[in-house]
């Protein structure tokens, strides 16, 4: 779910636009306040030692790798994992992919929660300037199968967090793309729970 959804953002309260920070070239996104955390409590990790370690896991477990990538002010972004990383949809999906999460596009006293050469990672899978919550699957040997361009109208063609009927429904084609197959039962419980996320009227 991309820019400009009142009704959903009127739904969840402070989770806020996908997108950028308002500083971005890119559409403007509200930044809501959170509770998180000043500094981590533990130094993030480079991105290249969370993607080496996550492709080294791929080959050895015949899965594929899905980078995530998530800021701490971006609503849609915590959505998304929070959906993702509910204990029965995380139980199917890590069949499939092994998952790695890089924060990026942090401003000020928020810097320090980004993964080092995330943005490098951003870039080079084709979200830059598209906003977040984006991602992209890699295959064991690291090369890129689909990312979540996938949007068929419109300047900004990221997905984002899928929730309205098209956007599951890309998620699901996502899904089929993405190498090996999930068993038609765990993709469809999977996308069932975005359908979750779908805007009320």
């Amino acid at each position: 779910m991309m820019l400009g959804i009142i009704t959903m953002v009127a739904l969840i309260g402070t989770l806020g636009a996908q997108g950028t920070p308002a500083t971005a070239t890119t559409a403007a996104t509200k930044q809501t306040s959170s509770a998180a955390p000043q500094a981590p409590a533990v130094a993030p990790k480079d991105a290249d030692v969370l993607i080496k370690d996550a492709l080294a896991d791929a080959k050895k477990s015949g899965r594929v790798v899905f980078v995530r990538f998530t800021a701490t002010w971006c609503g849609w972004c915590r959505l998304m994992e929070k959906t993702l990383d509910e204990p029965a949809v995380r139980e199917r999906f890590d069949k499939q992919f092994v998952v790695v999460t890089l924060d990026v596009l942090e401003q000020g006293p928020k810097k320090p929660f980004e993964n080092p050469n995330g943005e490098k990672w951003l870039n080079s899978l084709g979200g830059a300037g598209g906003g977040i919550p984006f991602f992209a699957t890699l295959d064991a040997k690291g090369k890129k199968l689909i990312d979540s361009n996938l949007m068929p109208t419109g300047q900004n063609k990221n997905l984002g967090c899928p929730a309205t009927d098209e956007e599951v429904k890309l998620f699901g084609d996502y899904l089929d793309k993405s190498g090996k197959k999930l068993s038609a039962s765990d993709k469809q419980f999977i996308l069932g729970r975005f359908k979750a996320n779908a805007p009320k009227n």
